[in-house]
């Protein structure tokens, strides 16, 4: 894809991963509809982009709320006509022991990290079907390939997410559309301070802006890691599960639970 002039949505770009990718776009002279609950941060990532000589639109958008996912829908198509690359980045953490977890926030965990990720691309898919073009780019995670202790509901959310890009990828690719699931290693975010994990598997915001960027330029589906370590933390658990998971356990130190 050319993504020059390219029009492209991502939730979650208020911070971190999503806001990275935004300037990323920006840089590629995409135009940005830039999503996420915190406008106040929006307008200022916009401002910043606009400074630089780009384009972005502000669409304050909470993606567990389906108002707010019809109208992220229907203001950026009628601002632009056209979805060519949805990031769905929109995200919260999940950490700690599962039996510590309230009913509330697994919830959230779910509703946000899963069902925040099939609504929005329910939303944006029949424009792109109808137009045979188009990228859904799904932040998933080394969690959803993996199982990493202390993070069992957010490791749930995120094994769904690669699965389901992974069928959908194989339904509408045949029509032009692509589905790629982007699993970052452990990116230290303002929301995902990622204390107590090995260090290895560390990588900057940036990093997965510029792989999700790639992604949409070169058509690669339907799965990338971030960085290619992942990819073979995942091989060693599908070859040595018991090895995978006595290294995981000395590495990775998470309190009993109680």
């Amino acid at each position: 894809m050319n993504l020059r002039g390219a029009i492209v949505v991502i939730t979650g770009a208020s911070s971190g991963i999503g806001r990275a990718t935004a300037i990323a776009f920006a840089r590629a002279g995409s135009t940005l509809v830039l999503a996420a609950r915190r406008e106040d941060r929006l307008r200022a990532l916009a401002g910043e982009i606009e400074d630089h000589g780009g384009r972005a639109l502000v669409l304050r958008t909470d993606v567990i709320r389906d108002e707010d996912v019809a109208a992220l829908r229907d203001g950026s198509l009628a601002a632009f006509g056209r979805c060519d690359v949805l990031v769905n980045d929109a995200g919260v953490p999940g950490g700690g022991p599962f039996a510590q977890a309230s009913p509330e926030r697994i919830e959230l965990i779910v509703r946000t990290n899963l069902m925040g990720v099939l609504s929005v691309t329910k939303a944006f898919l029949p424009s792109m079907l109808a137009s045979r073009r188009g990228h859904v780019v799904n932040v998933g995670s080394i969690a959803g390939r993996v199982a990493i202790p202390g993070v069992a509901v957010y490791s749930a959310t995120k094994h769904a997410v690669v699965a389901f890009s992974e069928s959908l990828h194989a339904e509408v690719a045949a029509v032009g559309v692509l589905v790629t699931a982007v699993n970052p290693g452990l990116v230290r975010t303002e929301g995902f301070p990622q204390v107590g994990f090995p260090g290895v598997l560390l990588v900057r915001p940036e990093r997965v802006a510029d792989t999700i960027v790639r992604v949409a330029r070169k058509g690669i589906a339907p799965e990338v890691s971030v960085p290619r370590s992942a990819g073979a933390l995942q091989a060693l658990h599908g070859l040595a599960p018991p090895l995978f998971r006595a290294a995981v356990r000395a590495a990775v130190r998470v309190r009993p639970e109680r």
